[in-house]
């Protein structure tokens, strides 16, 4: 096992060569019926059981994967030449950030080899995540069998590039990251859809947060030519066309921003407006300037965030309480909307309203957050 672990990939420098190529290496997931920890002890021991550091997956500073044991029942066997894509995520921003973060070894190594091999995040509905994501992944350029092994398997070749991309400071991902999604990210797709779009939350199940008085700001947005977009209503080649053939977009920070970063172009235009603290917008927006060029603002005009009773703090699932006047002085200094008529606070009536129908339909309190 690796006592200390070492430093994330340094993702300013080139790391073409940092690809580790292994015979009778074995793969080994997550046991089955372990519990989804956020940190799972998963990924690559070499034939002597060593573990292999290019496999762990980082978040920006902190390992998310740790070298696994040697697993102590048989193992299974897989003939063949694999690359190694880490661990396979159901929540579609983790994938889009951690799934395909090893995707630009893919360029160099296609003639090589025979199929890429994922592991599960854990071990819930592994098949069906894995047919979930197939067709997304054709879409970026991955025309070889996809694998999620189950067990820990010996595999006869295993590639295992280190990671390209990844959350917080890995944002802008490596150069050979970014040139691997210019050139292979949607380019079958042709654009089409509206020039402006809303990316809305409006049409989830309240459990996954979002702003409150969004309806309001959809109402605004289609009075300035704004068509309302639920990603979630459309298939993966939808989604990419609607991203392609928009001009301006808006939205609030949500994990459909990091498609538009992988098949967007320097000719958009992107006002996020911040749900949460800790600087996601622009951690959004760094991604979409750094792989697209796209022009990209960050807008945090949180007043205070509404979080579950039992929360610590704001969260994914928590309801942001913004400054409609401020949003709307923002996107019109970028020329995303007009100044006028101006927009206006939510009521404490209104508020409250709609604190009650969030509380009521998930079932918990919530109480504000003012740090």
């Amino acid at each position: 096992m690796i006592d200390d672990l070492p430093p994330p990939p340094d993702l300013s420098r080139p790391i073409q060569g940092l690809t580790r190529c292994l015979d009778h290496a074995l793969v080994v997931p997550p046991p089955i019926g372990a519990p989804n920890r956020a940190v799972q002890h998963s990924g690559v021991l070499t034939q002597a059981g060593q573990p292999v550091p290019e496999a762990i997956t980082w978040r920006g500073d902190s390992a998310v994967t740790l070298p696994p044991p040697p697993p102590s029942r048989p193992v299974e066997t897989l003939a063949g030449r694999w690359l190694f894509l880490g661990p396979l995520f159901g929540h579609f921003g983790h994938f889009l950030v951690e799934s395909i973060a090893r995707l630009w070894a893919l360029e160099g190594l296609r003639d090589e080899i025979d199929g890429v091999l994922f592991v599960p995040k854990f071990q819930h509905r592994v098949q069906q995540v894995a047919d979930t994501y197939r067709p997304f992944l054709a879409a970026l350029g991955v025309d070889l069998p996809m694998r999620s092994l189950e067990r820990p398997t010996r595999v006869e070749r295993l590639h295992v590039p280190v990671q390209g991309f990844g959350m917080f400071g890995m944002i802008e991902g490596a150069a050979e990251f970014r040139r691997f999604m210019r050139e292979h990210a949607g380019k079958a797709v042709a654009p089409a859809g509206a020039e402006r779009i809303y990316i809305s939350r409006s049409g989830l199940p309240v459990g996954r947060g979002s702003i409150l008085g969004e309806a309001r700001l959809e109402a605004w947005l289609a009075d300035q030519g704004y068509s309302v977009f639920h990603p979630q209503q459309h298939d993966f080649t939808s989604q990419i066309a609607a991203y392609k053939a928009a001009r301006e977009i808006v939205a609030v920070d949500c994990s459909p921003l990091h498609l538009l970063a992988l098949v967007g172009d320097a000719e958009q235009k992107v006002g996020i407006i911040a749900r949460r603290p800790g600087g996601l917008a622009e951690i959004f927006a760094r991604q979409l300037r750094a792989f697209s060029g796209a022009r990209a603002t960050a807008i945090d005009a949180l007043q205070r965030n509404w979080i579950e009773e039992k929360a610590q703090r704001p969260n994914r699932l928590s309801w942001g309480e913004v400054d409609f006047a401020a949003i709307q002085t923002a996107l019109a200094r970028d020329g995303l909307v007009s100044a006028a008529p101006g927009w206006s606070a939510l009521g404490n009536e209104d508020v409250a309203a709609q604190i009650d129908r969030i509380a009521t339909a998930s079932g918990t309190r919530f109480r504000p957050y003012e740090g």
